[in-house]
This record gives C-alpha cells, sequence and structure tokens, in this order.
C-alpha cells in the first residue's frame, strides 16, 4: 500500500457501512447507525479524502463523513499513470 499512500487510517469499530447494498437509499438510519463511530475519528485525525471499492458504500460514507470518498481505482490510476513533463 506504501507506493499508492504514505499513511493509511482504519478506523476502529467500523467494519461495515450499514449501506446494506441498496437498502441505504430506502433506510438511511442503517448506514447512519453503521457509522456513528466513524466521523469523529475522521475529524480527529484530519482526513480529506477516503477510498472505497463499493459505490453504495462510497454514497454513505461520503453523506456521514463530510468528506468525499471515491474509488479506490482512482487511487491507483493516479499513482500508476506516469507524469508528463511541459516545456
Amino acid at each position: 500500500m506504501t507506493a499508492l499512500v504514505s499513511v493509511v487510517f482504519l478506523p476502529e469499530g467500523v467494519g461495515c457501512c450499514g449501506f446494506a447494498g441498496d437498502r441505504g437509499f430506502t433506510f438511511p438510519e442503517l448506514n447512519r447507525y453503521g457509522l456513528r463511530k466513524l466521523r469523529p475519528q475522521i475529524e480527529a485525525n484530519h482526513i480529506e479524502v477516503g477510498y472505497s471499492n463499493s459505490r453504495t458504500c462510497e454514497i454513505g460514507l461520503e453523506s456521514n463523513t463530510g468528506i468525499p470518498y471515491m474509488s479506490i481505482v482512482y487511487l491507483v490510476n493516479e499513482c500508476t499513470t506516469p507524469k508528463t513533463n511541459k516545456d
């Protein structure tokens, strides 16, 4: 993982976002409850962006943490795309 990022934050007490597939669209309280311990940890650690491997999790994580979440694929792409020198 160090090839992609310098610091990885793994929150304590958050094993699942609680979105439950697409159930979080209908029952957002599932997601809120699943992530109830996350936002304080995000704020205490000054986390600015998060990554996930599930689009529905990203939706729930973003709406309950106040930071943007995106697919881990974007991080991999950013770290593996050759940089070009513009003169």
